[in-house]
This record gives C-alpha cells, sequence and structure tokens, in this order.
C-alpha cells in the first residue's frame, strides 16, 4: 500500500499535498475509493481513502499502531565523498533507520565547497529521503543538518560516539565496535562519524578523541567510503533489533 508523509492533520479529511497527488494522479493512477497510508509529523500511521482523485481529498478511516524506528536515535556524520555517492548514502542511511544525517567538510574531502552553495542542493537531497522514508515503511523522514566543519562535530554527539578509522583495523584494532554497542541501551542517541574517500587526517582523530569519540574499526577489510556508513547502520540495526 502505498504511503505519504503529510504535514500534520487533526479532521477527518485534509487535501494531500500537490507533489503527492500528482504521483498518486499521474504515477500510481489511483481512483476513487483506493486505500493509502498516511504519516504526520508526529510519527503517527494512519489508513485513508481516496475521496476525491481530481481535488486530492483524502478521507482519514483508522489510526494503524505501527513503529518501524531503531529503538536509538542516530546521527551520522558524513564527510562529503565525490560523485553522487553522498545520494546513494542518504537513500540507504534512510533505509537502514538514520535518525540524522549531518554532512561534514574533512580536510581530505575532494568536493570543493561551502555551506551556501552545498544548501542548493537540499530540496533534492530531501526529496530523496522522503522518498526512501515511505517505500521503507519509515514512521520519519530523517532530518538532514546543515553541512558542517570538524569543530561543529560537538553539536551533534551523543550517548555514543564512534568514528570509524582504518588505521584501527590495520592494528587489528577489533573490539570497541562491539564493546560500545553492547552499552547502548533503547532510547539512547548514537553519533557515528564517517571520512570520505581519503579518511581522516591523523590530527583531525586527535581532535574527535578529544571531544569523547571512540575510533574503531569495521573489521579486516578496508571499506569504501560510502560502505562504512551501511556498514556501521547495520551493525547498529543488528544489535539492538536481532542480537
Amino acid at each position: 500500500m502505498q504511503r505519504y508523509f503529510v504535514k500534520n492533520f487533526d479532521e477527518s479529511q485534509f487535501i494531500i499535498e500537490k507533489e503527492d497527488h500528482h504521483h498518486m494522479k499521474k504515477v500510481m493512477r489511483m481512483h476513487d475509493g483506493d486505500e493509502i497510508v498516511c504519516i504526520n509529523e508526529k510519527q503517527q500511521v494512519f489508513l485513508c481513502r481516496v475521496e476525491n482523485i481530481e481535488t486530492g481529498e483524502i478521507e482519514v478511516v483508522e489510526e494503524l499502531l505501527q513503529n518501524c524506528e531503531l529503538p536509538v536515535k542516530v546521527n551520522l556524520i558524513y564527510a562529503l565523498p565525490k560523485s553522487d555517492k553522498f545520494e546513494f548514502v542518504l537513500q540507504k542511511a534512510c533505509e537502514l533507520g538514520v535518525t540524522c544525517i549531518i554532512p561534514l567538510l574533512s580536510k581530505r574531502c575532494i568536493v570543493k565547497t561551502d555551506r551556501e552553495t552545498f544548501n542548493k542542493k537540499y530540496q533534492r537531497f530531501n526529496k530523496i529521503l522522503k522518498e526512501a522514508a515511505e517505500q521503507s515503511y519509515r514512521n520519519q523522514i530523517p532530518r538532514l543538518a546543515p553541512l558542517i566543519k570538524l569543530s561543529e562535530v560537538a553539536s551533534y554527539l551523543g550517548d555514543h560516539n564512534l568514528v570509524a578509522y582504518e588505521e584501527n583495523a590495520k592494528q587489528n584494532e577489533m573490539s570497541r565496535l562491539k564493546e560500545v554497542l553492547s552499552q547502548v541501551h533503547n532510547g539512547d542517541t548514537i553519533t557515528i562519524i564517517v571520512g570520505c574517500e581519503g579518511g581522516f587526517e591523523q590530527g583531525e582523530i586527535d581532535e574527535l578523541e578529544k571531544m569523547g569519540v571512540v575510533p574503531c574499526s569495521l573489521g579486516k577489510r578496508i571499506l569504501r567510503s560510502e560502505t562504512a556508513p551501511l556498514y556501521l547502520l547495520s551493525a547498529i540495526g543488528y544489535a539492538l533489533e536481532l542480537g
């Protein structure tokens, strides 16, 4: 059943937003009487019925008690990679349950941009997140934070903080990730930090450690920039939902 995120609604009927209305009518080719699922900004899920496909009028049928979120909040601080890898990570991180994604400019970033230039892409990025959240049955759309520098990382740290560091893997350090995840409880906030293609410089790791961030390896293999955050999110999901 098709899902749509809508603004808060308290009435039994509402008008679906223009973009979603177009998707329902032209892409899904829905008709009056078809059922959809709508999620509001309070993360409440409702079974709804198309009352009038021409006007986009939707009738609320009943609330559904669905919660597909991780039992923790996960912030992903991700140093900007080149090309379209950032968009790939946005989509897949959303599917894996991330709460907030914070783009980071680190010293080894190939992409040269600033906050003003990067902000011009936010509409596209947020559309990717919305569609991924609908597809993966999320109760919320992950927040995309403003572009930050390393000195601003502290504002996004949580109860547990990890940075993927390939030098730890080369030194056969394999225990820190497991140790940290074993200490996580439902309701906690976990912040995971991943570098771009060249990783982080030692000085950046030292600065993060001073903030209380724990460097960890992600196994014996060296992962690509776009693979590492998905590995971490998968590990968190397994530890807290399946482990």
